[in-house]
């Protein structure tokens, strides 16, 4: 029995050694990627790891949550999906101490005053396994019941397609990389005719936009590539902004590409509404308290070209991956639960994650 907990042991930390080195390398690309295999590891997590409590599970996943979060801070979905398995594992916790408490409460009315109900302690260990056993069953179920959310969360947006795009609509998205955004576009235009403006996302993402507008053409949609500098000037013509989101914190602020909040501001300088489609398990229970270390920089050199000596070597340049776009430039969210407002995301927050799993 030994030999089988040890190599199981020995898998389980193979696993682990390599999805943390697949997110330092960012091997693993996207927030649904990266939610998806994090759930698929904490399966494999309570399967194998060998536990005699609820407690000690929880225990073990909040350390190798902490683990996958240093390991790469901005992957803010693995995180997400840690604390909602450890919320999911305290509500099994809740219901097997209500359990204990009225089978102590029957069983106390029932005991004789000689206390002759004494069990033999290998019947006690044998339904102590079978309990556990039954526990580990229910929790990666549970998990499995998250996996398949997250891979239904466009089906459960596009639900609300009626509702937010009309015909003859001009659309602005700043976010080509967003696939859930890509795929509510397409899915509309089987109800609706519109018209799509895409930044171009000069220097990380200009490929990315141009291949973005490529599929929204396949799908029968009229699209227009729009430089950066020209946003403010065809913003008075957009019916709605379209965004994708990495992560939404509790406050309702979130990050996004890097470029949208510009475009979002020149949104709220023209009165236009701003649409964000996110999936619940990319809201998080944080605080953006320090925002400056939630921007990640990329090469430089894509801003400025190394060979053109005289700028570099007189100017500093940054070259941001990521923006932090605060709540109030966001009118909606529109998730798999509904439409949300950013000054209710805490409520959501709430109903969803264990104030103790915050700080893992």
């Amino acid at each position: 029995m030994s030999a089988i907990n040890a190599a199981k042991d020995k898998d389980l930390h193979i696993l682990m050694d390599t999805f943390i080195s697949k997110l330092k390398r960012k091997q693993i690309h996207g927030s649904y990627n990266v939610a998806i295999e994090t759930a698929q590891l904490l399966v494999k997590v309570v399967s194998l790891t060998k536990w005699t409590s609820l407690e000690q599970l929880i225990s073990s996943i909040s350390l190798i949550g902490k683990r996958l979060v240093d390991a790469q801070p901005r992957a803010y979905t693995c995180g997400n999906v840690v604390r909602r398995v450890l919320a999911l594992i305290r509500d099994e916790l809740e219901d097997e101490e209500k359990t204990k408490g009225s089978t102590t409460e029957s069983s106390n009315v029932g005991s004789s005053m000689f206390n002759l109900l004494t069990p033999a302690k290998t019947d006690a260990q044998n339904k102590n396994k079978s309990g556990i056993n039954d526990q580990r069953a229910v929790i990666i179920q549970s998990i499995r019941d998250l996996v398949d959310e997250i891979r239904n969360v466009d089906q459960e947006i596009e639900g609300m397609l009626d509702d937010l795009v009309h015909d003859n609509e001009t659309l602005l998205t700043p976010t080509p990389s967003s696939q859930t955004v890509l795929r509510f576009l397409k899915r509309a235009r089987q109800k609706r005719k519109f018209k799509v403006m895409v930044t171009e996302c000069f220097p990380n993402d200009t490929a990315v936009a141009h291949n973005f507008a490529k599929q929204l053409a396949e799908a029968n949609i009229e699209t227009i590539i729009v430089p950066d500098t020209s946003v403010f000037a065809v913003m008075a013509g957009v019916s709605k902004v379209i965004v994708g989101t990495r992560c939404v914190f509790a406050n309702g602020g979130s990050v996004t590409e890097s470029g949208v909040s510009t475009v979002v501001e020149c949104a709220r300088e023209h009165r236009t509404p701003v649409f964000a489609v996110t999936g619940l398990y990319k809201l998080s229970p944080c605080y953006p308290f320090n925002r400056e270390s939630l921007i990640e920089f990329g090469n430089s050199g894509k801003v400025v070209k190394f060979q053109e000596n005289t700028l570099v070597e007189n100017a500093e340049t940054a070259n941001p991956l990521y923006d932090y776009v605060p709540p109030e430039n966001i009118d909606i969210f529109i998730t798999n639960v509904g439409g949300i407002s950013p000054n209710f995301i805490y409520r959501i927050v709430l109903d969803n994650y264990k104030q103790e799993d915050i700080d893992l």
